[in-house]
């Protein structure tokens, strides 16, 4: 799964990483650097916007059109792919709601209970990439809709499941416009695009335990922490 995630990137590097897909930008957009984004946050999604394609602030936990309050929001955060088109929560959006989630890493944490370690996933060269999302807009009243997304998550790759089982499904560039296009409804090629080759760039380290607390988001949550040698039993 996934459940804190990173875009340290400053504004100008997200305009430029978001701009290769022709992305409108939202108005007063906020681009701060985040270390530390947790559940039922607002981060930038990726969305079909007409004929384009627009940045669009979202709460991350995915809140049903037909949901009567945010209960499951906190549920709702990741997806699994593999069932994706065929659950109540998530079918709906998978056919004509998807959404791109930009992001420069991701937090596991492996270890024994009282022990837990934090590791941030990463690409080795640093530069950012997009999870492949769905998004729904739900309206706790009529004039003040509030757009809400989940992860899609799929089998860990090799190199990163001695840390979880599951992580993100990172979708590599020449997927992202067919991915969006909201007149792409045929479930089996949908699907595929999902099944993506394991990609050998990304590193795992071990990083700061300041990370556990929703409040810390800043750059030192990512200076490498040295894991605590076991005694053997």
């Amino acid at each position: 799964m996934c459940g804190r995630f990173t875009l340290t990137v400053d504004s100008l590097e997200f305009v430029e990483a978001v701009q290769r897909l022709n992305v409108k930008l939202f108005g007063g957009g906020d681009f701060k650097p985040r270390f530390n984004i947790a559940p039922t946050q607002l981060h930038p999604i990726i969305l079909a916007d007409g004929e384009q394609f627009a940045a669009q602030p979202a709460r991350w936990g995915l809140v049903n059109f037909w949901a009567k309050d945010t209960k499951r929001a906190a549920r709702q955060i990741n997806a699994r792919s593999e069932s994706v088109a065929e659950s109540r929560a998530y079918a709906r959006p998978f056919k004509r709601q998807r959404c791109l989630v930009p992001a420069d890493g991701w937090y596991e944490w492996s270890g024994p209970k009282n022990q837990r370690q934090p590791h941030w996933i990463h690409r080795a060269d640093r530069e950012p990439f997009v999870f492949a999302g769905l998004y729904d807009i739900w309206h706790p009243e009529p004039d003040r809709p509030a757009v809400t997304f989940t992860i899609l998550t799929r089998e860990a790759s090799e190199a990163l499941a001695n840390i979880h089982s599951r992580m993100p499904v990172v979708l590599p560039p020449d997927r992202h416009e067919e991915w969006l296009d909201p007149g792409n409804q045929e479930r089996e090629s949908t699907l595929a695009l999902l099944d993506v080759t394991p990609d050998d760039s990304f590193i795992s380290m071990p990083v700061s335990s300041r990370v556990n607390a929703v409040k810390h988001d800043d750059p030192s949550l990512l200076e490498v922490e040295e894991q605590p040698s076991l005694e053997l039993q």
